[in-house]
């Protein structure tokens, strides 16, 4: 095997100050991908359904991540690895300024706060009969002048919406 793919497995746990496993190591001791891998891991784990944990909303998985930065995470990378994924990543489900709540399709590398929503229920959070894509970069304000933004980020399970049931 590469070696790379095996240090990466090897050290994903190990922690930019040295708090990590197996072997404490610190900053540059860590092999970059390792440390690029470790940034995904704990991602992963933060957004994921777990035996000891829920799943937590992207958003908070990136403040989390970004607060976590030169601390468990080397800046530079987990910063980089904002940009790649964004603020609200397609599978984001989020609430509207309008009460609406839908889940987050695609977004703009340009405007990561204005992305595609696919809406799920209304303002009074009930099931939409007919779902529709609104796309917040076009779409700035409602029907009565309003200005529509994503207020939050939801937790996966928010309104009892089953995720795993939604096809993006």
């Amino acid at each position: 095997m590469n070696k790379d793919v095996l240090e990466m497995i090897e050290y994903h746990h190990e922690r930019h100050d040295g708090s990590g496993y197996p072997k404490g190591l610190k900053g540059e001791q860590i092999p970059i991908f390792a440390r690029i891998a470790a940034i995904v891991d704990c991602y992963d784990a933060i957004t994921s359904h777990r035996s000891y944990a829920k799943a937590l909303p992207p958003s908070m998985a990136i403040k989390m991540l970004y607060e976590w930065r030169d601390i468990d995470f080397q800046a530079e990378l987990v910063e980089e690895f904002i940009q790649a994924v964004g603020i609200y990543p397609a599978g984001t489900l989020v609430e509207l300024s309008s009460g609406q709540v839908g889940v987050v399709l695609s977004e703009y590398r340009t405007r990561r706060l204005r992305p595609k929503v696919m809406i799920l229920l209304d303002a009074n959070k009930k099931p939409v009969m007919d779902v529709q894509t609104v796309n917040l970069l076009e779409m700035t304000h409602t029907e009565d002048g309003q200005p529509l933004d994503i207020v939050n980020s939801l937790e996966p399970d928010a309104y009892g919406i089953d995720m795993a049931g939604i096809q993006l």
